[in-house]
């Protein structure tokens, strides 16, 4: 027998309650001792309820006070002002479009899906396409931003009577549960999805305030269930993890959007008292959010952005959002690739690259940061003018934009490292994830790469998959959809359930260095150390500008261990010659072309074999280079990765001497090379024991405290290319001959 659950039971008045009659909800939950309220007292003192609701909704639409980033009596002129300077503008046109199609019935979810009511039947509880996700975007109303800007920009009613329509629809089919008793359940009423409709719904309610559309009737309605949605995340909001901010910033924002009701003030000074710790919580020091997950930083984030413009219109405190929002400003600017995507780590799948520019426009508003503008808008974007005002166009084009942000970046906390040639399109950009990951969106990816060049994403992370906790999400997780290393067949990090999981690997940075011919980072996790025979995987990157990325993976262990490097590359075609030690796509435009120089410890293979990449809303199968080694003790792989555009590069790799006090150093104790293209050759030395990578983990299991960890192993000379060095990197970097 199928179990029951809210969509079966939200009628049944044993789980779900109605809403409130008026004489009811102004009798008893609205707090009619507050000044201004004496007209609504008068009349339900009267026994006029009519005219006590009347004279409620008369409150909110004066002038007095300010609930929300505009006014009832605001909104005209935001309409002027979206027609005179953005009524072509195709951010504007495509709101009217969305407007048009949402009044038909034709509902944007998210990943490019749609669900279609004709003639407004909805269906607010269906299991949507394959995954429940788009059920719980339908009724987190996001799209109705859309709807409300759309009647801004055309005064058309239709679209004020489908926001009244749908309203009323959604409150009379989804009565509040009693209890508790389907916070668990994907539904109407989870938790998340309630705390969410506090922030999506206010736009629409203030802008649709004045049309007739908008009656009376629906009006209390919404304030009523307003009321009910402020209860229901007051109760069983999250207890950590970006869920409890998204939930506290929409109780914050109904507590402003109605003063009025009785339990505001308690919910608001509760708010603004647990916010601030969450969000700390969420946020490392260095601006990362500690999920490893790019989208679920933004996530975060936009509590952040959404709140400091409002505190600042209502003349409330900002100061530490404020700072802590600049630093993950800081980061995402990191995070977007030369696509102007983010970089897909953890559960990060494609982005509106609008959306990402309008946030860093807001971020060079509120901050003053030409950098920021530079990866912004030159105009203030149409989105802002609902956050910041008609008059801060003006101060906005006053902010001149650039120099653009560094292009190398270390976040040694959250755990991201960044380098690019440039920030043109075509640059070559590395990045890498080297940090713990807290919570179900973070993938077991420690030390996994992402690299672009000519425009395309050549290494590629495999994407979030949807949250069904099946065979797809479960590889989409895994460590082998990553661009790492898998050793004896098991992922980095032990998953429990699909969401309450244990934190990923343990990672330390030991190293990153930014040069003008050069980038070089070092960084370890401890993912494997809880086998009876500890491994420690490290990997070095050295970032030859404008030529290749060199990567050497190195493996600590006593015992035999299988090693298994991943490489995801695009959708397309991908060739593997063994016989050349190679692996290189078959575009049309851009491609990449992987090197693998032999081995000295044991025999590798090398094979394609077949991933899936997750994009928008559907899996493809892309190639994915493998290469497999069983060895005991030290172990190392190098690999040398060269972008190149439609004539692929004869490449030689050779390996150099290189002696440390008069003694010939191994392969497994350094990394010596000559790479050599036309008219162009570097020599490249890694020494790979000047930090003792096990010192970073006590015998029981501990990290060791910064101040206690070894330093790196003084050196007293290198001889390596005809040089005497005394550091663990050296790079001979020669200009190209033409």
């Amino acid at each position: 027998m199928k179990q029951k659950g809210y969509k079966e039971l939200r009628k049944d008045p044993e789980y779900t309650e109605p809403l409130p009659t008026d004489v009811e909800f102004i009798g008893t939950m609205l707090n009619l001792e507050l000044p201004g309220m004496e007209a609504v007292r008068c009349f339900m003192e009267q026994g006029d309820i009519a005219g006590a609701r009347d004279a409620f909704l008369h409150r909110i639409e004066a002038a007095e006070l300010t609930r929300y980033y505009f006014g009832v009596g605001e909104v005209p002129q935001l309409m002027k002002e979206a027609r005179s300077r953005y009524g072509d503008f195709p951010e504007a046109l495509q709101d009217i479009a969305e407007a048009e199609r949402i009044a038909e019935g034709d509902i944007p979810l998210f990943k490019e899906k749609r669900a279609v009511f004709p003639g407004g039947a909805y269906d607010w509880n269906s299991w949507l396409y394959d995954s429940s996700q788009y059920q719980l975007h339908l009724t987190r109303f996001a799209y109705l931003k859309r709807l409300s800007r759309g009647y801004c920009l055309t005064g058309n009613e239709k679209f004020a009577e489908c926001f009244s329509n749908m309203m009323e629809d959604f409150i009379d089919d989804n009565p509040v549960p009693r209890g508790g008793v389907f916070r668990g359940e994907h539904c109407t009423w989870d938790p998340l999805s309630v705390g969410v409709r506090l922030f999506m719904l206010p736009e629409a309610f203030i802008v649709f305030y004045r049309s007739k559309a908008f009656t009376p009737e629906i009006k209390m309605k919404l304030i009523k269930s307003f009321y009910q949605h402020g209860e229901y995340v007051r109760k069983y909001h999250a207890r950590s993890g970006n869920h409890v901010c998204m939930q506290l910033r929409g109780l914050i924002q109904v507590s402003l959007l109605l003063p009025e009701l009785k339990p505001a003030q308690q919910w608001l000074e509760y708010a603004r008292r647990e916010l601030p710790g969450h969000i700390r919580d969420n946020v490392y020091e260095d601006g990362v959010q500690f999920e490893g997950s790019p989208n679920y930083h933004q996530v975060v984030m936009r509590d952040l952005y959404e709140l400091v413009p409002l505190f600042q219109k209502l003349n409330i405190e900002a100061l530490e959002y404020s700072e802590i929002l600049e630093k993950m400003l800081e980061v995402q600017s990191h995070l977007m690739t030369p696509d102007m995507q983010l970089a897909r780590f953890g559960d990060t799948d494609a982005q509106a690259e609008n959306e990402l520019r309008n946030t860093m426009s807001l971020g060079a508003y509120l901050f003053g940061r030409g950098d920021f503008k530079f990866l912004g808008h030159p105009q203030l974007p149409f989105a802002l003018l609902w956050r910041l005002g008609p008059e801060a166009a003006g101060r906005y084009e006053a902010i001149p934009a650039g120099p653009a942000p560094e292009p190398f970046a270390c976040f040694p906390v959250g755990g991201y490292l960044f380098s690019r040639q440039s920030w043109e399109k075509e640059a070559m950009y590395l990045a890498m994830r080297a940090g713990v990951g807290i919570g179900g969106h973070a993938h077991s990816d420690a030390l996994s790469l992402i690299l672009y060049a000519g425009g395309r994403e050549l290494l590629a992370d495999s994407g979030m998959g949807l949250f069904e906790w099946n065979k797809e999400r479960k590889y989409a997780v895994s460590t082998r959809a990553h661009n790492t290393v898998v050793v004896d067949g098991q992922d980095q990090h032990v998953r429990s359930l699909h969401w309450n999981t244990p934190q990923t690997a343990t990672c330390k940075i030991w190293d990153a260095r930014h040069g003008k011919d050069y980038d070089y980072w070092f960084a370890s996790h401890y993912g494997y150390t809880r086998y009876d025979d500890p491994v420690i995987h490290s990997r070095k990157v050295v970032f030859v500008k404008n030529r290749y990325w060199l990567i050497v993976d190195l493996f600590e262990a006593q015992e035999q261990h299988t090693y298994e490097q991943y490489f995801h590359l695009p959708i397309g075609d991908a060739v593997v010659q063994w016989d050349r030690r190679q692996v290189h796509t078959n575009h049309n435009d851009s491609n990449v072309l992987l090197l693998f120089p032999e081995q000295e410890q044991a025999e590798d293979q090398l094979t394609l074999e077949s991933g899936l990449d997750f994009r928008q809303g559907q899996y493809y199968v892309n190639p994915v280079a493998k290469r497999s080694m069983s060895t005991a003790g030290r172990a190392v792989y190098e690999t040398l990765v060269v972008p190149y555009g439609t004539v692929q590069p004869q490449i030689r790799i050779s390996r150099m001497p290189v002696t440390l006090e008069g003694r010939e150093l191994s392969a497994l104790e350094a990394t010596a090379l000559r790479i050599s293209g036309d008219n162009w050759s570097d020599e490249i030395c890694l020494y790979h024991s000047s930090v003792d990578v096990e010192s970073y983990l006590d015998h029981t299991g501990n990290i060791v405290s910064q101040e206690l960890l070894p330093g790196k192993s003084a050196l007293d000379g290198i001889e390596f290319a005809g040089g005497r060095h005394s550091d663990d990197v050296v790079v001979n970097h020669s200009v190209q001959q033409h």
